[in-house]
């Protein structure tokens, strides 16, 4: 008659009919919330420590581990019932506050156990999983010194190496102020030295190439740092040891293209250090890969953009005939074809010679068939235009055919991208070099018959070039 008590809310007791309840006061829900968080972190942390020794493994979820009891009233007897007032937390709220305290206790016990080498795996984890959002907090809080001083501690623990290089590549993804400070921590010098150290593990290797890519795009100065760390020697190792596992040579790669974009110094050290090779060789291995295509395209360009010695380096080695198979397998790939567009126009701008023999391999001819599969693909239009400016003259020589496609293809381009800015001075400039040097008149006779079936903007584009 007292008390009323259910097996699933034993604990809430409920106090006989009609007694007045008073309210909690505003320090006991204060109390209440801080209870909670505090049981939730230690729920959180107990968990952390029983994932599995994967350090890119997610957390299991459990089926009803978000339900929190419930604190609002009831019935008993037919008659509602007072209990404790709802506490309102939201996640937004508590989440933050929550991960910070468990950073916080992660740092604090890999400082105590720092000879220990699990210790230091447990940790590197839980900072990897706590980073989701909050690379910036964690790495305040001491997550990435705590990471770089687990590595220095265990240089052949290949756990350790393992889930240091997964955070130190979750800390460092697209937030500089984090490179920033791994590089004031000697913290890249200490993940190349991981890579080099364990040339056959495939995590420690993806991570580490994903690592130096990232670290490469922050700026021009870091990344002439990371390449004079040893950066361009640690993802040329990574791609040629581990050439059948293609993650590694997909982020080996990219790592590559950032090092090399508009660097001559770091495009001297990958040629001198057998990049092309190793790049040719990996296209050529790995030649259902999409990403390794155009990833692999993408290398080329930038070693070889402007470059006359690299642009025969690479015709000699048999680039050419490696991108157009790349093109060829993978047609329905936008990012291939543009890549492989693009290498192709850096392979040959200002190089009279190359151009008369893109020309004569078929080169047109392919540029041709990646625009009309992707004429929505604005990437691919520009692409297609600027390489048909470059070889205009040899296309006009070549045959009727070639040219009168070319001119086509471009009006096409023009029409149908009449917004895209890029797209309408590349196509601009290739009509313009066509025309200029079309001495039959084809080219002419060509625009002025498409001109009924182009939209307004490019009739406008056709005839004031045939005017000019």
């Amino acid at each position: 008659q007292g008390s009323y008590r259910s097996p699933q809310r034993a604990h809430l007791r409920v106090p006989a009919r009609g007694r007045h309840i008073h309210p909690l006061s505003p320090r006991d829900i204060t109390r209440t919330t801080a209870a909670m968080v505090g049981e939730a972190i230690s729920i959180q942390g107990a968990a952390g420590t029983e994932r599995a020794s994967r350090p890119w493994a997610r957390p299991q979820s459990h089926a009803h581990s978000h339900r929190r009891p419930t604190l609002g009233g009831r019935r008993v007897g037919g008659a509602r019932v007072a209990t404790r007032p709802r506490a309102h937390i939201s996640e937004a709220e508590v989440s933050p506050a929550v991960a910070l305290a468990v950073v916080d206790g992660v740092v604090a016990t890999m400082a105590a156990e720092l000879a220990s080498a699990a210790a230091q795996e447990r940790g590197c984890q839980q900072l990897l999983e706590n980073a989701v959002g909050m690379q910036g907090e964690v790495a305040r809080a001491g997550g990435l010194a705590s990471v770089v001083k687990a590595m220095v501690a265990h240089p052949e623990v290949v756990l350790v190496q393992r889930s240091g290089m997964c955070a130190l590549e979750r800390l460092c993804s697209g937030h500089e102020n984090n490179v920033l400070e791994l590089l004031e921590s000697n913290g890249l010098r200490i993940a190349l030295a991981g890579m080099k150290a364990f040339p056959n593990e495939v995590v420690v290797q993806e991570f580490g190439c994903k690592l130096i890519r990232n670290a490469a795009a922050c700026n021009a100065k870091v990344q002439a740092t990371v390449a004079q760390l040893g950066g361009i020697q640690a993802a040329l190792r990574a791609v040629s040891v581990n050439k059948d596992v293609m993650i590694v040579v997909e982020f080996g790669l990219r790592a590559l293209r950032e090092l090399a974009a508009y660097s001559a110094a770091n495009q001297d050290e990958i040629v001198e250090k057998g990049g092309i090779q190793i790049v040719l060789r990996a296209m050529e291995n790995s030649g259902s890969s999409k990403h390794i295509q155009a990833v692999g395209c993408g290398v080329l360009r930038n070693l070889t953009a402007t470059n006359a010695e690299y642009q025969d380096s690479l015709l000699s080695r048999g680039g050419v005939e490696v991108v157009l198979s790349a093109m060829g397998e993978h047609p329905d790939s936008p990012e291939v074809q543009q890549a492989g567009v693009w290498a192709m126009f850096c392979l040959c701008v200002h190089n009279p010679q190359i151009q008369r023999v893109l020309t004569g391999h078929g080169v047109v001819n392919a540029a041709l068939k990646a625009m009309e599969a992707h004429r929505t693909d604005s990437k691919v239009q520009e692409a297609g235009c600027w390489l048909i400016k470059e070889l205009a003259k040899n296309i006009m020589a070549a045959s009727t055919t070639l040219s009168v496609g070319s001119s086509s293809a471009v009006l096409k381009a023009i029409d149908k991208h009449a917004f895209v800015p890029a797209v309408q001075t590349a196509a601009n400039g290739a009509l313009r070099a066509l025309v200029a040097h079309d001495r039959s008149g084809w080219v002419k006779t060509a625009c002025l018959g498409r001109i009924g079936r182009c939209g307004r903007s490019a009739g406008r584009t056709a005839l004031s070039v045939i005017r000019e």
